[in-house]
């Protein structure tokens, strides 16, 4: 007992050196108790989860996931390696642990890809004082006293058979843990699959392993082959009189079950209530964030063979401009994900524009600024084009800072919330200030209309707006989006998809919008998307699917 406590006192000071494994188990103890707070929170609040079995099953799966850490840390302890291990393992869960205490979020690959495609500004959004606290606490400080430990040092052979040893023992008492609670363990994680997402570090490391791998693979690329405009024979001019123009906006981070234009009760859009537009009330994602789903929208294969595809393809944005057509992508969000890589694009989200910038970013206006003008202006440049397609990538809704989505004098629902930190505002001012983006975007939108009508008779406009994702506010203890699509809730898959077509479009489309309206409720997603903008487009390539045009019925 003696020799215990002096053993233990060593582990818990600075005062004596102590052997690697020991500092490794204290690391460990550390991240399955403090650093798994998200999975414990939610555990306690599980029905599943009472009575003694129930507390038994938690206690088993702390000690399974401490002894798996420790396993871990204990094949690379040594002096140095333990603790840069150590200290890796506390700085990547701290950060963790908040968000998923916070925002109800979970990690996985998906997640850890979308954050390292976040941009300077949208991490400045998530930047709090209760981030910094948790990261202190949690990684930094017990980090700090890992790399001021002593550590005794070992001959090669001598700590490569002693860590072999402790890893081995750290397995098997996390084997006999699970093993003890099988069949529960086995329920619990069946009938709440996001709890596999919450076990800290493991779902970093296997969220990073798993990307890392499919990175480390880059994918060939494959051309979807020849692309032609319908009733235009090979080598004659493609210009038709008069020019389509479509201007094609990729909403980002809204529901659908905010627009008014669906039945919300809030009055979110006003303005485009007053245009002859067409909306769907039943239209799906393809994925719950946007690295996922903007790819995804513009690609051939659907959502259900784009994630296990085994090569890159063409998207429609490609196959448009093969087939003739004057292309240009406009961002203001992190960036089009790849998909305007092959075609001219232009960064507006740090626009030096007074009328709609700020020291915090651009507001989604900047894209409008002189569109029919700049329609126009393409027009003139290749004037044997087959017709223009401007593709306008918002900021949109995106959160968690949702009150620096909307300018200062278009801000009908109030009051805000005017933090980042969402779970110290009321649920009433969360949806106030996320209404307010989705009132800016009805705006922008109808501004886009607005110029469209201004275009010479020469040309035959139409708008088409559809959302990468939708958003959690806080039902059910979530917040934002990128949940695994199939634990996500509807919010988050759930998007507008709007559209509007001028009288000219709509003669030389030959489509017929009395008939588009009573589509409205039909099941579509982002699979129809490819298929559909080929058909309004009238390219013929080898990749349409006429059963996914939202058009087809009505032309």
């Amino acid at each position: 007992m003696n020799r215990f406590r002096v053993t233990l006192q060593s582990v818990f000071t600075l005062k004596y050196r102590v052997d690697p494994a020991w500092s490794a188990l204290a690391i460990s103890v550390w991240l399955a108790t403090v650093g798994n707070a998200a999975l414990w929170w939610k555990l306690s609040h599980l029905p599943d989860v009472n009575g003694a079995r129930g507390w038994g099953l938690v206690a088993a799966l702390g000690v399974a996931v401490a002894a798996l850490a420790f396993g871990l840390q204990a094949l690379l302890a040594g002096r140095v390696s333990s603790k840069v291990l150590g200290c890796v393992l506390l700085l990547v869960t701290a950060p963790a642990t908040y968000f998923m205490i916070s925002y109800g979020i979970v990690v996985d690959a998906t997640m850890i890809k979308n954050t390292l495609q976040t941009d300077i500004k949208e991490a400045a959004d998530l930047m709090s004082v209760g981030l910094t606290t948790t990261v202190l606490l949690i990684g930094l400080l017990p980090c700090g006293w890992l790399i001021l430990r002593q550590h005794t040092a070992a001959r090669w052979g001598q700590r490569i058979i002693r860590n072999a040893l402790y890893a081995l023992l750290g397995v098997v008492i996390a084997a006999v843990c699970i093993f003890a609670i099988k069949g529960d363990f086995a329920t619990l994680m069946r009938n709440h699959t996001q709890l596999r997402y919450l076990i800290t570090p493991f779902n970093v490391l296997y969220g990073a392993g798993r990307l890392a791998v499919g990175e480390a693979k880059p994918k060939p690329f494959a051309s979807l082959g020849a692309a032609s405009i319908a009733g235009v024979s090979k080598g004659a001019s493609a210009v038709a009189a008069p020019v389509p123009v479509l201007i094609l906006v990729v909403g980002e981070t809204a529901r659908a079950d905010h627009f008014s234009l669906n039945g919300y009760a809030r009055p979110t859009n006003p303005l485009l209530a007053t245009e002859a537009v067409i909306s769907y009330t039943n239209a799906k994602s393809c994925g719950t964030n946007t690295a996922d789903s903007v790819p995804c929208m513009f690609s051939h294969l659907g959502r259900a063979a784009f994630f296990d595809r085994s090569a890159n393809y063409d998207n429609a944005l490609d196959v448009l401009a093969r087939a003739g057509y004057s292309l240009l992508w406009l961002d203001n969000n992190s960036g089009c994900k790849g998909v305007c890589a092959r075609i001219p694009t232009v960064d507006l989200s740090t626009a030096k524009d007074p009328a709609h910038c700020t020291a915090d970013g651009c507001f989604d206006g900047v894209m409008g600024v002189n569109l029919a003008q700049r329609v126009q202006s393409m027009q003139k440049e290749k004037p044997t084009s087959a017709g223009i397609v401007i593709v306008m990538h918002q900021l949109g809704s995106h959160g968690p800072a949702y009150y620096k989505r909307s300018p200062s004098n278009s801000k009908p629902f109030t009051p805000e919330c005017t933090t980042n930190v969402l779970q110290n505002c009321d649920a009433a001012s969360i949806v106030n200030a996320y209404d307010n983006s989705i009132a800016y975007t009805d705006q922008f939108l109808a501004g886009i209309v607005a110029q469209l009508k201004t275009l010479p008779a020469n040309f035959a406009p139409s708008m088409l707006y559809m959302s990468d994702h939708g958003e959690s506010l806080g039902e059910g203890g979530t917040y934002l989006h990128g949940l695994p699509y199939a634990i996500a809730p509807e919010a988050q898959k759930h998007v507008p998809l709007i559209m509007w077509f001028s009288p000219a479009a709509q003669q030389q489309r030959g489509l017929r919008s009395d008939c588009m309206k009573t589509q409205t409720s039909a099941a579509v997603s982002h699979d129809f998307l490819f298929h559909s903008l080929l058909s309004w487009g009238r390219v013929q390539n080898a990749a349409y699917k006429a059963q996914l045009d939202w058009f087809k019925p009505c032309l």
